[in-house]
């Protein structure tokens, strides 16, 4: 098995910083490109591009491996999709702990859905996007540019008929999982404890609890039973999903970027249905 390495993947249309100075940020050891050069007058154009990202990487990142993927149109969604998962998996086969980024910012339209299903399918693999610092048009040029009679167009003039894309299905996060993980978060913030007795409960109030004690335990087998499940069904999933991680042996769990963007994102609106 070889060497852990980063890996980054991007298309390639119009853009030449967009792809190059994140692979630089980055320092990647293997960059994929995925570009694509049909016939008529803007193949050269779309030649030149790519071109021109080849030589600054060459100048670059000159150890880099640059891997070219040339043969589907970027701009169909189910092949980009395709040929991303192949590509995650042939690196994976070389390096299983390899880190894989794909830039979501420098292509089509359809390269950037598959990039992020892609992220949210494969594990170590991750999306990133990169803003645009400065333009090279001018402000004072957009309506030249981008005006047609007098009114404003856009870069596109004319279009194909819609194509839907191909759907699958990415399960959200378990609803009880990520308000019990805010709950958490929001004493740990507020520095009130976080011992098991005192998260249950928490939860309980917040009627996130879920264990039902048997009515013939003793109260204190039925207060070590709850610590368990507590243990088993929140402390133990919030750590195995990456949402928590502790820092020393001691030390509390802390809330990962992961976790925190989970709390941020899901379910943050008021529970509907039963508690």
């Amino acid at each position: 098995m070889a060497a852990r390495k980063t890996v980054m993947m991007a298309c390639v249309s119009f853009e030449t910083v967009m792809v190059v100075e994140p692979a630089v940020t980055y320092n990647v050891d293997e960059i994929h490109l995925f570009h694509y050069v049909r016939g008529g007058e803007a193949a050269e154009i779309y030649g030149k591009f790519y071109g021109e990202v080849a030589r600054r990487l060459a100048s670059e990142l000159p150890r880099a491996a640059v891997v070219e993927h040339s043969a589907y149109p970027v701009y169909k969604f189910q092949p980009m999709l395709r040929e991303m998962l192949s590509a995650v998996e042939s690196v994976r086969a070389e390096s299983e702990d390899s880190e894989i980024l794909i830039n979501v910012s420098s292509g089509t339209a359809e390269f950037s859905a598959a990039a992020v299903v892609v992220s949210m399918m494969c594990r170590g693999v991750t999306a990133f996007t990169v803003g645009t610092r400065e333009y090279t048009v001018r402000p004072s040029d957009l309506e030249a540019l981008y005006f047609r009679d007098g009114r404003p167009v856009g870069l596109t003039a004319e279009i194909y008929d819609p194509r839907p894309i191909p759907s699958f299905v990415l399960d959200m996060p378990d609803e009880n999982l990520v308000r019990s993980l805010r709950i958490y978060s929001g004493r740990r913030e507020a520095k009130q404890q976080v011992t098991a007795v005192a998260m249950i409960a928490a939860l309980k109030e917040a009627g996130l609890w879920d264990y039902v004690p048997d009515p013939k335990c003793r109260k204190t087998d039925s207060r070590q039973k709850e610590v368990m499940y507590y243990q088993r069904n929140y402390i133990e999933p919030w750590h195995d999903n990456g949402w928590t991680a502790k820092v020393g042996s001691r030390s509390k769990y802390d809330l990962t970027e992961k976790g925190r963007n989970v709390i941020d994102t899901f379910h943050v609106g008021p529970r509907v249905g039963p508690s």
